[in-house]
């Protein structure tokens, strides 16, 4: 909504790729960009549309209580800063204990939305009762897109690094 209209997301371009009739019923750029959403579709087909919400965006962790009853909480602000497309178990070398790899990225959004490219790696760390804290990777910064977390195994021991 911008002053008090509701208004596509998705530029004109976008749109008229998906949507060809918007080329012949907006001709100028000037008359789309003072379009609202019944200007462009009109008043039946938004009264006919599915329509779906969301509140939430922020990266969580959901918790079992072990009768399959899941707590979502909220990840630190650290981990909210870019999109996490992938997660690992991995063991402290310093007290044995479990924690998260995580990492993401994503660089093929549209120019509207931008890169999102803030994620270096990180872990998360358990501080019991649903409550995590954020690590760095100690120096180690992965600036590209990450899909996927694989073990590198040497012997017998396997490793995230």
């Amino acid at each position: 909504y911008v002053g008090g209209k509701e208004i596509p997301f998705a530029s004109k371009i976008q749109l008229e790729k998906r949507m060809p009739f918007l080329k012949k019923k907006f001709l100028y750029a000037a008359d789309f960009a003072k379009a609202d959403i019944i200007d462009l579709f009109g008043q039946k087909k938004i009264d006919q549309a599915n329509k779906l919400s969301a509140d939430c965006f922020e990266n969580m962790v959901f918790i079992n209580d072990g009768k399959m009853n899941f707590n979502a909480n909220a990840l630190p602000y650290s981990f909210q800063l870019s999109s996490i497309r992938a997660a690992a178990n991995i063991q402290s070398f310093k007290d044995k204990n479990w924690e998260i790899l995580l990492m993401g990225n994503f660089f093929a959004n549209n120019v509207e939305l931008g890169r999102q490219d803030a994620d270096f790696g990180s872990v998360l760390i358990s501080k019991g009762k649903g409550n995590f804290e954020y690590a760095s990777l100690n120096g180690l910064a992965i600036t590209g897109e990450v899909r996927k977390i694989l073990p590198i195994k040497i012997g017998n021991r396997i490793s995230y690094r």
